[in-house]
């Protein structure tokens, strides 16, 4: 239904844009009443001009709200649009961590002037966050928080609270420091209603079952809040200062993120940061192209064994060539997924790895039993051929193990080394089991014949 909406809208832009007519009157006021995020569906779907001359309708707070929805193109294209008054009233407005990200993907001279926009104390703090890695914990926690001290009675956080509420979101958990700014623990925020207004805070702090330190990588911090089902983990440098907290809705972007590196990963596409329509042509064909044309290079090697074993392949086995080789792709991008999966989500670590890879080297024998007597079942009947076909059933189910093998060991080989186990899918693992595939059957046929 949204969908269709949209279409309304893009179809109609121009009398949206000029308001010269009921309909476009009418359009416009239903596109204000939509969620920024479908807003922002339209206008990166318009061409250039249209979105400068739409753009500039929105009242401020509508354009702030599309600032953060948009993309980091747009946001740059934004800022280029507006003069250095309204540059400075959205940029000191969107909070600090989000511009920090922002700025991550402009370049210095860009960061140079609207650093200079912000005020002294905002251009510290961003400063301060641009040195930690992007992909660190410090690089998706909030700052923006709200933080209490320890030596405080309910009542006067309470009171605090009732001042700032204006201006800070409040969460469930509420951390609280002492003096000098050091973690002490956390209280819920049904404590302020529960407990009597003389407690003080640190009577009824709770320890965080998880703090992230700021260079921690994200999808670690991520992983162990799902393990332990928090709703927040405050961010620590290591002096033990409080310098951020990370929530439920970061973990879930951060989760997302890496779902959609892996899926080009396990594709053999490079990954890009950048939006689909915001990455050139020419890169895209690179990023692409490049991989594979190494695989297809690799790939030749196979060639290469064919030729070397070319007079103890008969016309009959040359036939199965392709059954073997479709056979081990499948069962290694199906055991690769499978390993890469359990990583991901916890299922399968440093402690139980042995126990897994045994589990599945057990589970691949099986397969491979069975996969074998279906192809002898097969090729016998077809052909009567008695010694060929024992040849395809023994080589295909010495492919499977191995596809077993290689798509349950590369992964937790390449994750020990430091790589994203995501490299080991796809084409990369199938040309891999291609290049043995191909030898195993050659050689066995040599045996044989």
């Amino acid at each position: 239904m949204v969908e269709k909406k949209i279409d309304i809208f893009i179809h109609n832009i121009e009398d949206i844009i000029e308001q010269e007519t009921k309909t476009g009157t009418e359009l416009w006021e239903q596109m204000l009443e939509l969620h920024p995020a479908d807003i922002s569906d339209i206008l990166e779907q318009i061409s250039q001009d249209q979105f400068n001359r739409i753009f500039v309708k929105f009242s401020f707070e509508d354009q702030l709200s599309l600032f953060h929805e948009l993309s980091s193109s747009y946001k740059t294209l934004i800022l280029l649009l507006l003069n250095h008054e309204q540059q400075s009233a959205i940029l000191r407005k969107y909070p600090i961590d989000c511009l920090v990200e922002f700025f991550d993907s402009i370049s210095d001279k860009d960061l140079k002037r609207y650093l200079e926009i912000l005020n002294k104390q905002d251009r510290q703090k961003a400063v301060s966050l641009l040195q930690f890695n992007s992909e660190s914990a410090a690089g998706m926690m909030n700052t923006d928080i709200v933080t209490l001290m320890h030596d405080l009675t309910v009542a006067r956080s309470v009171t605090l609270l009732q001042r700032i509420r204006p201006s800070k979101q409040l969460y469930q958990q509420i951390y609280v420091t002492d003096r000098n700014n050091v973690l002490q623990g956390y209280i819920q925020l049904e404590d302020l209603v529960l407990q009597s207004p003389e407690t003080t805070l640190e009577s009824i702090l709770q320890k965080p079952y998880f703090i992230a330190s700021a260079d921690q990588d994200q999808e670690e911090v991520a992983h162990e809040m799902v393990h332990y089902s928090m709703q927040s983990a405050p961010v620590v440098n290591k002096e033990g200062l409080l310098l951020g907290v990370i929530y439920e809705e970061d973990v879930i972007n951060v989760i997302q993120s890496e779902a959609e590196e892996n899926i080009h990963r396990m594709s053999g596409v490079v990954v890009q940061k950048k939006s689909y329509f915001d990455i050139s042509f020419f890169t895209l064909i690179y990023s692409r192209g490049s991989v594979l044309a190494v695989l297809l290079v690799v790939e030749s090697l196979t060639s290469v064994i064919i030729g070397k074993f070319e007079g103890t392949m008969t016309v009959f086995l040359v036939a199965f060539f392709t059954t073997l080789v479709s056979t081990g792709g499948n069962t290694s991008c199906q055991t690769s997924a499978i390993t890469i999966q359990g990583m991901s989500s916890g299922d399968i670590t440093n402690a139980n790895m042995g126990r897994f890879v045994r589990r599945e080297m057990l589970i691949g024998c099986a397969i491979a039993a069975l996969l074998a007597a279906v192809v002898f079942l097969r090729a016998f009947i077809v052909s009567g051929n008695l010694l060929g076909s024992f040849i395809v059933s023994l080589s295909l189910g010495l492919v499977v193990v191995l596809s077993v093998f290689l798509g349950s060991c590369v992964p937790i080989l390449l994750k020990k080394i430091g790589l994203d186990p995501a490299f080991s899918a796809g084409p990369f693992l199938a040309t891999l089991i291609d290049i043995f595939g191909i030898f195993i059957y050659c050689y066995i046929a040599y045996l044989f014949s």
